[in-house]
């Protein structure tokens, strides 16, 4: 990501939004992306399912460990006005995954507020403009509604089916343009 902005406090932001701040994860995010990932609801469509506070952890080390190795990963995703963690978003591609991903996850209580459009509309402007990428997809499971709206929001069209480990997905994607 392009240099990032470091506040007083130390911490070091990604990407700034009109109303969310993409940064990096800190040990003190564990608590509320915990809470989150722990949630039925918000993980009803992920693999694997409602997380326990070890597994959260497991997530977070993941995702720095991807932005080391990457340069740019899933970021903490903090609403601006408050400073409250309402979930993680941002480019995701393990080895082995079918391309660039944007993608996020968000707190239940975040939801109807355009949050989701607005960090992807966000992080794909950075990845095209920024980074250089030539495509981005959005892999979503294919009963995700909300998720299949922001893909389409931020201007993915439906590619194909995509198996992901047993679960029924769909690829979403756009070109650069």
């Amino acid at each position: 990501m392009d240099a990032p902005l470091t506040r007083d406090d130390g911490r070091v932001t990604e990407l700034v939004t009109e109303r969310l701040e993409l940064r990096r994860w800190h040990a003190d995010d564990l608590d509320a992306y915990a809470a989150i990932v722990a949630d039925p609801e918000v993980m009803r469509y992920m693999r694997s399912g409602p997380a326990g506070r070890a597994a959260a952890w497991r997530e977070i080390a993941l995702f720095i460990g991807h932005r080391e190795l990457r340069g740019w990963s899933q970021a903490a995703v903090v609403e601006r006005a408050g400073g409250r963690l309402i979930g993680r978003g941002g480019l995701w591609e393990p080895e082995g995954w079918p391309g660039l991903e944007v993608g996020w996850v968000l707190a239940r209580d975040a939801w109807g507020n355009g949050y989701a459009s607005e960090l992807g509309r966000a992080v794909r402007d950075h990845a095209f403009a920024a980074l250089g990428a030539a495509r981005l997809i959005s892999v979503i499971h294919r009963d995700n509604a909300r998720s299949i709206r922001v893909a389409e929001a931020i201007g993915s069209t439906l590619e194909r089916p995509f198996d992901l480990h047993g679960m029924p997905c769909l690829i979403y994607g756009q070109d650069r343009p």
